[in-house]
């Protein structure tokens, strides 16, 4: 939903809709000044998805602070405790029932109120999110950087669309990803290099087997189109300046070749 328009929201939404979820997609914020508009407007709930968002912001406000937030700690996110997430709310009683969830449904010790789950996290994985976090900006300024040059140097050439960042908003590049023609050869081509890439994502959410039995029937082209063409670049952290000169080489020796 990050280039989802708000108008085609307006569009979905009726009598069953009870809430918006936005995914920030790649580390870029959905627009959420519309989106909190429009769920004020008809009285909805806002639950983001902020799992490659860690420290993206919209119009200077940081993603998982506009409505409910969810956060994931995979290995390969911009920051990590190696598994699990957080939620972040100002709504105390979503806070409190969430910390009831991850623990068995419980406020008291052995005083089961609702279900619940073991859902904890460890001391040692909370020990290394808040290392994590005080390392969250340099993290995402090295992708930045990265992106940047990766940005500049694809820029010329035909056959690609690099990624962009929307005015006003703070891209944190989870993943660089451009739309490319001959993305499946691009990407074995990179891969013969030493190249790794990766595709976000092959499958669209519409045509995944359990969506597929929900009865979804809409036609969904523009999601089609991107499946096909989407590809990830590098562009983590521990990249050298040489490591991204050499993507952008190897990219352009490809389409100059083709």
């Amino acid at each position: 939903m990050t280039l989802c328009a708000p108008v085609v929201i307006k569009e979905k939404i009726n009598s069953k809709t009870k809430a918006i979820m936005p995914v920030h997609l790649y580390g870029q914020s959905a627009d959420m000044k519309a989106i909190m508009e429009i769920a004020e407007d008809y009285k909805l709930v806002v639950i983001e998805d902020a799992c490659q968002a860690h420290g993206a912001e919209c119009l200077g406000k940081k993603t998982g602070s506009f409505g409910t937030g969810a956060f994931s700690f995979y290995p390969t996110k911009n920051m990590t405790t190696s598994e699990g997430g957080i939620i972040t709310t100002s709504d105390r009683e979503i806070a409190e029932k969430s910390k009831m969830i991850r623990a068995h449904g419980s406020r008291v010790r052995y005083l089961h109120e609702m279900l619940g789950f073991n859902l904890r996290m460890t001391d040692i994985a909370a020990a290394i999110g808040l290392a994590q976090l005080e390392k969250l900006d340099g993290f995402n300024a090295s992708r930045q950087k990265n992106a940047a040059m990766l940005s500049e140097g694809l820029k010329s050439i035909s056959g690609i669309v690099p990624a962009t960042t929307r005015e006003g908003y703070t891209h944190v590049f989870h993943q660089y990803t451009i739309r490319a023609q001959n993305r499946d050869k691009l990407a074995d081509f990179l891969k013969e290099k030493g190249i790794g890439t990766g595709v976000h994502y092959p499958i669209p959410i519409h045509k995944q087997p359990y969506y597929m039995e929900l009865g979804y029937k809409d036609s969904l082209p523009i999601s089609d189109k991107a499946a096909e063409e989407v590809l990830s670049l590098p562009v983590h952290p521990a990249l050298s300046r040489d490591d991204v000169l050499k993507v952008i080489k190897e990219v352009k020796e490809f389409y100059a070749s083709a």
